[in-house]
């Protein structure tokens, strides 16, 4: 019994890792001269809650916080927000909390302090041959146009019973580098 009880509070503990492990890469990026590089956290919300064999609209928001550049070319880009908007879909399957294999895209706007706009395109999908998760996202527009968008340690949590009610929410702490 005792031996039970570990085993469900050590799968209690890595629910919400393994939860932000479905959506990000796990490598850690690093920022060559002259990229920007700031912490963030991103919320996602779908709606309907997403299902597997099910599709939902998703809304992305995050603040991007302490933000530095290497080479100083944006040393003026201390912080932004971002918001977006996309289409999600899922299939059973994932040893997540949520048992589901998603697939994520859409696009967004960064709104920079002190000033200026960003552009965004990103693409979250189930990697069938790793069984992991491939991220992208490119700036396509404003500052950083053409930058590729990576993220790095993450980790964050779902809704509570997203296994039976479906996955209704997302929070990710990260570090986004753009270069």
């Amino acid at each position: 019994m005792a031996r039970l009880s570990r085993t469900a509070t050590i799968l209690a503990a890595v629910a919400p890792l393994a939860t932000a492990l479905i959506f990000l890469p796990a490598a850690p990026a690093q920022a060559a001269e002259g990229d920007l590089s700031c912490s963030t956290t991103l919320e996602f919300t779908f709606d309907p809650a997403l299902r597997a064999n099910g599709s939902s609209k998703v809304t992305i928001s995050g603040d991007l916080t302490a933000c530095s550049a290497r080479n100083g070319k944006h040393a003026g880009l201390d912080s932004g927000r971002l918001q977006g908007t996309g289409s999600a879909t899922a299939t059973a399957g994932g040893f997540n909390p949520c048992r589901l294999l998603i697939s994520l895209q859409g696009g967004g706007t960064i709104g920079w302090a002190p000033g200026g706009t960003s552009t965004v395109d990103w693409k979250i999908t189930h990697d069938p041959h790793t069984g992991g998760i491939e991220f992208s996202a490119n700036v396509t527009g404003g500052e950083l146009n053409g930058d590729a968008v990576t993220l790095s340690g993450p980790g964050g949590t779902s809704n509570p019973g997203c296994d039976t009610e479906g996955l209704s929410t997302l929070s990710v702490r990260a570090q986004v580098v753009f270069n």
